[in-house]
């Protein structure tokens, strides 16, 4: 419980702002995680393009 506590110091440390793009960075990680398959499949389509 130690490192959870340090973090928890560490965030509430944080300005406002970097709060927020903190969260929304995890936010963003979590979102692509669970749409990997289109997203691989959306960079495969981009390369496809250029490769015309």
């Amino acid at each position: 419980m130690k490192i959870i506590d340090r973090i928890k110091e560490w965030f509430n440390s944080q300005s406002d702002t970097a709060k927020t793009m903190i969260v929304m960075a995890i936010i963003l990680l979590i979102l692509i995680i669970i749409r990997w398959n289109f997203v691989v499949e959306g960079v495969k389509h981009g390369f496809q393009f250029y490769s015309k």
